[in-house]
């Protein structure tokens, strides 16, 4: 077991290495990301070395917070809006580089110094027809 730790420990000093000063600041939403994956972002949340937020579009904190701990999902900090648009703000105020969301109306409004990653579900993605969904204020068809 002592072993497994270690390894656990040169792991996370090898992540830790490859950021620059200061580590840039994740930010994840719960519904369509986190209840998608929740053991992948178990882990990323554990072994990001920086400041891990949440930011969702909920309005019972409670049940936020119990969702999280039920996934077992480390952050520093919980923002609920009630606007999908507050989502930038957030986002912006706070100085979060890298964000993961679901829905493409908020990611739209995030500054350039954001990098969005986009999680694939049912909400977004045609799983029959193998593409993805945007709405004309979303997407442009190229």
């Amino acid at each position: 077991m002592a072993d497994g730790t270690q390894h656990g420990r040169q792991a996370l000093d090898s992540i830790r290495a490859l950021f620059p000063d200061p580590v840039p600041t994740l930010g994840i939403d719960i519904d369509g990301c986190v209840d998608e994956a929740p053991v992948f972002f178990r882990i990323l949340t554990r072994i990001w070395p920086g400041q891990v937020f949440v930011v969702s579009y909920r309005r019972d904190r409670a049940k936020a917070i119990a969702d999280l701990a039920r996934w077992e999902i480390s952050y520093d900090q919980l923002f609920l809006v009630t606007a999908l648009d507050e989502k930038a703000a957030v986002i912006a105020r706070e100085g979060i580089r890298i964000y993961f969301d679901d829905q493409p109306e908020c990611l739209k409004a995030i500054d350039a110094l954001t990098n969005v990653m986009l999680v694939r579900n049912g909400g977004n993605f045609d799983f029959d027809d193998q593409r993805w969904m945007f709405s004309d204020k979303t997407g442009k068809l190229l």
